[in-house]
C-alpha cells in the first residue's frame, strides 16, 4: 500500500509538474496514460486496502470461532467431571448425595475418567441448578455470536461504504483531470494561433516582395521563350513549304522520264540531241541534288546554331533573372533594416532632417 501511494504521489507530482510547464508540444495520448496510470495505481491501492481489510476481518472470524469451540470444550469437559464427580458419590454414598446435592466434589475441568464405560447415562444431570448455568452460558454465547455478526455486517457495511467513497472520489478526480485536460488543451490552441498569427504577420511583407520578384523574373523569362517558339513555328513554315516543292519538283522528274522512255521506243533520228539534252539534265538534277543537299546541310546548321544560341540566351536570361533577384533581395533586406532603424529612431523622438536631397519631404514620413 506505501509503494502505490507513493506511485500516486510521484504521478501527481509528475501531472503538477507538467501544468506548471504547459508544454505546447505536449501531446493528448501523455496525459491520457497519466490519467490511465494514476486511475490503476488508485484502484490497486483501493484493492490491496480492501483485501486487508477482508483477511483481517476472516481472521478476527476464526478468531471467534476458535474461541467459541474452546469454551464449548471447556463447557463439555465441566460437565463431564461434573457428572464423574456426582457417579462416584453414588456408588460411596448415594443417600448423602441425593439428601444433600450442595456436598459435591469440587470440580476439575481438566478430569477425564480412564474407563469410558464407566459412563452410565444419567438423564437427571441437567435437572439440577447446573442447567441454569448452562442456559445462561449459553445466552451468554449466542449474545457474543449476535454482537460478532452485527459487527461484522457493520463492518461490511462501512467497508462497502469506503469503497462506494473511493469510487466517488476517482470519479471526481477522472471528471477533475478531464476538466484540466480541456483547459489544457483549449490554452494549447489559443497558443498556437497566436503563434502562427505572428509568424504570418512577420513574414507576409518580406515573402510577397519575393514572390513579386519571381514572378516578374518568370514573366520576363516566358516572354522570351514564346517568342523563341514563335520564330521556331516561323522556319517549320519555310520547311514545310519547301517540303512541298521537293515532292513537286520529284514528280515533275518521274514524269520527264516517262516522256524519256517513249521518245527512246520511237527511235526518231532527233534522239541524239535529246541523249544530249538528257545528258545535260541529269548534269543539272545532279547540281540540283547537291545544292540541296548543301542546303540541308545549311539548314541543319542554322537550326543547330538557332538552338545553340536559344539555350545560351536562355540561360544568359536565366542569370540575369537570378542577379536581380539576389540583388532586389539584398535591396529589400537593407532597406527592412534601414526602415526598422528609422522607425526606432522615430519612437524615440529623433527628427530627421534631409539637408541636401532633391527627394520630396513626405518621401521621408514612414
Amino acid at each position: 500500500v506505501q509503494n502505490l501511494q507513493a506511485e500516486i504521489h510521484s504521478l501527481r507530482s509528475h501531472v503538477a509538474q507538467l501544468e506548471s510547464q504547459k508544454n505546447p508540444r505536449d501531446d493528448d495520448a501523455d496525459l491520457q496514460s497519466l490519467e490511465y496510470q494514476v486511475e490503476q495505481a488508485r484502484a490497486k491501492a483501493q484493492l490491496v486496502r480492501l483485501n486487508q481489510e477482508m483477511i483481517a476481518k476472516n481472521r478476527e472470524i476464526k478468531d471467534l470461532t476458535r474461541t467459541v469451540e474452546r469454551l464449548q470444550k471447556e463447557r463439555r469437559s465441566m460437565l463431564s467431571g461434573t457428572n464423574s464427580g456426582r457417579r462416584l458419590d453414588k456408588k460411596g454414598m448415594p443417600e448423602k448425595d441425593c439428601g444433600s446435592p450442595e456436598k459435591k466434589l469440587p470440580r476439575n475441568p481438566g478430569f477425564f475418567p480412564d474407563n469410558h464405560k464407566d459412563k452410565i447415562y444419567q438423564p437427571n444431570v441437567f435437572a439440577d441448578a447446573h442447567i441454569s448455568e448452562v442456559q445462561q452460558e449459553n445466552a451468554h454465547l449466542k449474545e457474543e455470536l449476535e454482537k460478532l455478526k452485527l459487527e461484522l455486517n457493520e463492518e461490511r457495511i462501512s467497508s462497502q461504504a469506503a469503497l462506494a467513497n473511493a469510487e466517488e472520489l476517482m470519479r471526481r478526480a477522472k471528471e477533475e483531470l478531464q476538466g484540466h485536460i480541456a483547459t489544457l488543451k483549449v490554452s494549447h490552441q489559443k497558443e498556437l494561433e497566436r503563434i502562427l498569427c505572428q509568424q504570418a504577420i512577420e513574414y507576409s511583407t518580406s515573402k510577397a516582395a519575393e514572390l513579386n520578384s519571381k514572378i516578374s523574373s518568370q514573366e520576363t523569362l516566358i516572354k522570351y521563350l514564346q517568342q523563341q517558339v514563335r520564330e521556331m513555328q516561323k522556319e517549320e513554315g519555310v520547311l514545310v513549304i519547301s517540303q512541298r516543292r521537293e515532292a513537286i519538283l520529284q514528280k515533275e522528274m518521274a514524269k520527264l522520264l516517262e516522256e524519256l522512255k517513249v521518245a527512246r521506243e520511237n527511235q526518231s533520228p532527233e534522239l541524239k540531241r535529246f541523249s544530249c539534252l538528257e545528258r545535260k539534265i541529269r548534269q543539272l538534277e545532279t547540281s540540283y541534288e547537291e545544292r540541296e543537299q548543301e542546303l540541308q546541310q545549311v539548314i541543319q546548321q542554322t537550326r543547330y546554331n538557332a538552338e545553340v544560341e536559344q539555350f545560351r540566351e536562355t540561360e544568359k536570361w536565366k542569370k540575369l533573372a537570378l542577379l536581380k533577384n539576389q540583388e532586389l533581395e539584398k535591396f529589400r533586406v537593407e532597406l527592412d533594416s534601414m526602415l526598422d532603424v528609422l522607425r526606432q529612431l522615430q519612437k524615440q523622438g529623433v527628427v530627421i532632417t534631409p539637408s541636401s536631397s532633391n527627394m520630396p519631404e513626405n518621401y521621408w514620413k514612414i
